[in-house]
């Protein structure tokens, strides 16, 4: 129990800092930043590892989490890996007391449905980090949002409005690669802007303080 607790800690303490991460500089700076994340966060990372197949595995157990990188990846690779962990930590599942989780150099075919979902989500949440563009994917991938429930007031019928639209995406976000695909575009990403907005128009950080 007390693993999970700090697994669903790290998850939002890296929200959190996914939020307020700049998104300039070269890949190098780019890479260290979601390092020095992950290593603030208690995760030990070893870029020395000597994997060939796969480009990371991330371990946890009750000495705590640990992220073995390939060390043979070139820069952008080893960027797209620290996102593809860091998106793993966001969005995944890891289940105490040991857990292993491996992060291939292309698409990995499994028969478990919650795997695909789950590796989409990972791969999409990912490529929006290595492009600076959080907004190319669901807000509730990375940041706390209204939930779809009962509701008495326009106010939180709003909401519950918006949640139920951020839950439909999420479950497309994860089945559909045209969802996907589509959700990246520019054009898109700001349409749910002002959508959220006006549904939600006071920013959630006002209600977190």
């Amino acid at each position: 129990m007390m693993a999970m607790e700090l697994l669903d800690d790290t998850r939002r303490q890296l929200r959190d800092r996914v939020r307020q991460m700049p998104a300039d500089g070269d890949v190098r700076l780019r890479t260290r930043r979601l390092r020095s994340m992950l290593e603030e966060m208690g995760v030990h990372c070893d870029d020395s590892a000597g994997l060939q197949d796969v480009d990371a595995v991330l371990l946890t157990s009750a000495r705590g989490t640990e992220a073995l990188i390939a060390a043979r990846l070139d820069d952008q690779g080893r960027h797209r890996t620290y996102a593809r962990l860091v998106a793993r930590l966001l969005v995944g599942e890891m289940h105490p007391p040991i857990d292993a989780k491996i992060e291939y150099p292309a698409a990995h075919l499994t028969w478990s449905r919650q795997e695909r979902e789950e590796d989409a989500m990972v791969i999409g949440l990912a490529g929006a980090l290595v492009d600076g563009r959080l907004d190319a994917a669901p807000r509730p991938l990375y940041e706390d949002v209204p939930k779809l429930t009962l509701a008495f007031t326009p106010r939180t019928a709003a909401r519950s409005t918006l949640g139920g639209l951020h839950q439909w995406s999420v479950l497309w976000y994860k089945r559909s690669n045209l969802y996907r695909r589509w959700r990246r575009q520019r054009t898109v990403s700001h349409a749910i802007e002002r959508i959220c907005f006006v549904l939600d128009p006071i920013p959630e950080d006002v209600f977190a303080r």
